[in-house]
């Protein structure tokens, strides 16, 4: 937002270099962005935060000069006028939660001409273009009090004035000369037969004030934030009027802001107020006392502040304070609906006192995280990982409906209020983060990629919103890395010492060769080789292996891990080649070669042998098994006994053949 100095200092007597001026707004919480030298003015352009409304008017901007400098501001608020009463048109609200108040005053037989050099010259430097003396008149009003007003010529409005939604594909056009179609989304302000305004965004053309205007019903309203937000961005449109209203605007100043305007257009467009009309109910919400504790104060700040200190300067901002021992009751001043807990008066506090008067600490260490269990699990995982040469990656938790809908997901948690599109909806999957991470690394030659993430995911269940946190793995390249992704799996569930997981084959949506982990009846997570289909969609140009886990099922079996002394003693080995048919599990192979022998330590496949003389529905492979004991070395005779029996066992297997 821009200001002129100048303005600022009809209400504050501003002593200072404007340069230490900068220094001090920055220090106290406003954000200078820039600041020019314009004539005999200066124009600040500071970053007004949300919760700071009032920072959208001249007074208010004054206030927290005048707080920083401890000077007091001076302001002459103007008689509020409210008779008589207009009586030949009507203000129609349809629905008070849109429009809670709205007031109108007429003001007749004004001269239409150029405006007043002193108000030009502050609306120029404040960012406003100069239009009419009366237009300016309200402009300079709602820079002043921070309420937006609007002039519409009294004789272009044909019978009442109603406050209503619109029609669809009712026809608006703006001040602006644009011709757009509304929805029930926007607000309009009506009379009998047409809209003469998008209430709280842009009057319509149709009842601008011009050069031949004469009679004046000057608008002054109060609108819900969320409804002129909602309005706005529907049609694509931001005013200096939307910019206030979706931020709150200070209800307490509205009379004074019209009043004003009408005073300065009786004197510089020579009018005449001669009506006055308001309907609904002005809500100002009076703050609480809220009560404050010395000691915690300076505990929470770091610093040793006295109560006389605490006292001055929450008087400079408007708070009254009443003291007690090594106690404070404040209360904040109306406008200020931000205040609300005790943190708040510290913060306020601590701007104006000084943030550099809180001494330099080594930050303590957050010993709640560290003694969070799943928070130690967490870091855990991401050790294994990362130790065996994957790279963590960060995705967004909000994503777009329109490509979730592309990986087949469905119930989503939509955000209310979507800043964009294109994150509209809360992740079900870690799928669609690591899709787009492949890409933007393959896009960028970077080839073979070992990635893994740590987030929650979100869904629905009995109506009630639930998020867990999940572990996702993924790796591009080779046809046949779903193998290894396999094997990196089995590694990680024996590194968690978790037994007796399953792999279980599972048609899933987005995938080929998918399999199911288990433990008993539970799925901890899935693995699987992303769908071509789902790699062309997304345009990825790779393949990708993709497994993802719930977490806090991995943590639930995972149990306690035992260490064993590693032998001193010579291993052997010995190969078996072998054909399996397809449809035997090569764990079952596994099972019956350990159970064959307490002295197996390790099987390996050495050689894959593909040959006319194996059945089509058979796989040949040659294993190799390591034998060892921990008490003594095995005889190369106990070895081939071993090896033997485990040779005759899988002989009798069906669908097993010896070569």
């Amino acid at each position: 937002m821009k200001f002129s100095l100048n303005f600022v200092k009809q209400f504050v007597n501003i002593d200072i270099a404007v340069e230490k001026l900068v220094d001090t707004l920055t220090m106290c919480g406003i954000e200078v962005e820039d600041f020019q030298k314009k004539d005999d003015d200066w124009v600040f352009d500071i970053e007004v935060t949300s919760n700071r409304y009032d920072w959208l008017s001249i007074i208010g901007i004054a206030m927290e000069i005048a707080a920083c400098l401890g000077k007091k501001i001076k302001v002459n608020y103007p008689t509020i006028k409210r008779k008589p009463l207009i009586k030949n048109k009507k203000i129609l609200i349809e629905d008070l939660e849109d429009c809670p108040f709205y007031i109108a005053r007429i003001i007749t037989n004004v001269k239409i001409k150029e405006t007043d050099t002193q108000i030009k010259k502050l609306l120029l430097n404040c960012g406003v273009s100069s239009i009419n003396n009366v237009v300016d008149i309200t402009n300079y009003c709602m820079l002043k009090w921070g309420n937006p007003l609007h002039a519409f010529d009294l004789d272009k409005i044909e019978g009442d004035i109603v406050v209503r939604r619109a029609k669809e594909r009712e026809e608006f056009v703006g001040i602006d000369g644009k011709q757009r179609f509304l929805s029930p989304k926007n607000l309009v302000i009506a009379d009998q037969k047409k809209i003469i305004a998008l209430a709280g965004v842009m009057g319509a053309k149709i009842s601008q004030v011009d050069s031949n205007t004469k009679n004046i019903l000057l608008e002054a309203a109060i609108f819900s934030p969320v409804t002129i937000r909602i309005s706005r961005r529907a049609i694509g449109l931001d005013t200096e009027a939307s910019y206030r209203f979706e931020r709150k605007v200070f209800s307490g100043y509205l009379e004074y802001a019209s009043s004003e305007a009408a005073f300065l257009m009786e004197k510089f467009a020579l009018g005449k107020f001669c009506g006055y009309l308001k309907v609904g109910k002005l809500q100002i919400k009076k703050p609480s006392w809220i009560t404050i504790d010395l000691d915690k104060l300076n505990l929470y700040l770091g610093i040793n502040a006295k109560q006389k200190d605490v006292k001055k300067t929450l008087n400079n901002l408007g708070f009254k304070v009443k003291v007690f021992p090594k106690k404070l009751k404040v209360k904040a001043p109306q406008f200020r609906l931000d205040i609300e807990k005790d943190v708040d008066i510290y913060e306020e506090f601590i701007r104006i006192f000084g943030y550099n008067k809180i001494p330099s600490t080594i930050p303590a260490l957050n010993f709640r995280n560290i003694q969070d269990p799943m928070y130690e699990f967490k870091n855990q995982l991401s050790d294994f990982f990362t130790a065996i040469g994957f790279n963590q990656i960060i995705t967004y938790s909000i994503q777009s409906e329109k490509e979730s809908n592309l990986v087949d997901q469905k119930d989503f948690i939509r955000l209310l209020n979507p800043l964009r599109e294109e994150e509209n909806v809360l992740r079900q999957s870690l799928l669609l983060g690591a899709i787009k991470t492949i890409r933007h690394n393959i896009n960028r030659n970077r080839q073979k990629l070992y990635l893994y993430e740590i987030a929650n995911v979100y869904f629905m269940k009995e109506n009630k919103v639930f998020e867990e946190p999940a572990l996702a793995l993924a790796i591009n390249g080779k046809e046949n890395d779903v193998f290894y992704l396999k094997g990196v799996v089995e590694e990680f569930l024996k590194y968690l010492s978790i037994e007796k997981f399953d792999f279980k084959e599972e048609s899933l949506p987005n995938f080929t060769n998918a399999l199911l982990i288990t433990v008993g009846d539970n799925i901890i997570g899935f693995l699987g080789k992303l769908d071509k289909k789902i790699i062309e969609t997304f345009d990825l140009r790779t393949n990708l292996n993709f497994a993802q886990f719930n977490i806090s099922l991995l943590k639930k079996f995972m149990t306690e891990k035992q260490y064993k002394p590693f032998s001193i003693y010579p291993f052997s080995f010995r190969d078996i080649s072998m054909a399996l048919r397809k449809d035997i599990k090569f764990l079952k192979i596994n099972t019956i070669i350990r159970e064959g022998s307490e002295f197996v330590t390790d099987i390996n496949i050495i050689d894959i042998y593909k040959g006319k003389d194996i059945p089509a529905n058979f796989s040949a492979f040659t294993l190799r098994i390591y034998y060892q004991s921990n008490m003594r070395t095995l005889t190369s005779q106990e070895v081939d006994n071993y090896h033997n029996n485990i040779r005759e066992i899988l002989a009798k297997t069906d669908g097993v053949i010896l070569r």
